[in-house]
């Protein structure tokens, strides 16, 4: 993302997952749903449904989490993606 907080807006965050969903697409990755949370009196935040059950929550101001693993707000769309690898996939 690599905005500072005065820049995050609603435009540049659905970019963003804009840009997270087109990486987990080409892992292979189905996103069922995507929703955003992007009210200006609180952190705004989202979620990621993917095909396969899996979730990926991001809150601007805790990062990307999938329950177990977490990573930056402004995490690089592949390093988001890499949340939903199972330890087997990685050789």
């Amino acid at each position: 993302m690599h905005h500072t907080r005065d820049r995050l807006t609603p435009v540049s965050i659905t970019q963003y997952f804009d840009s997270v969903v087109d990486a987990l697409a080409r892992e292979g990755i189905d996103v069922a749903q995507v929703a955003l949370e992007l009210t200006p009196t609180r952190p705004m935040s989202g979620q990621l449904v993917t095909g396969r059950g899996p979730v990926l929550r991001w809150r601007e101001d805790l990062g990307w989490s999938n329950g177990a693993r977490s990573t930056s707000a402004a995490a690089h769309p592949g390093e988001v993606a890499a949340l939903l690898e199972q330890p087997s996939d990685r050789q």
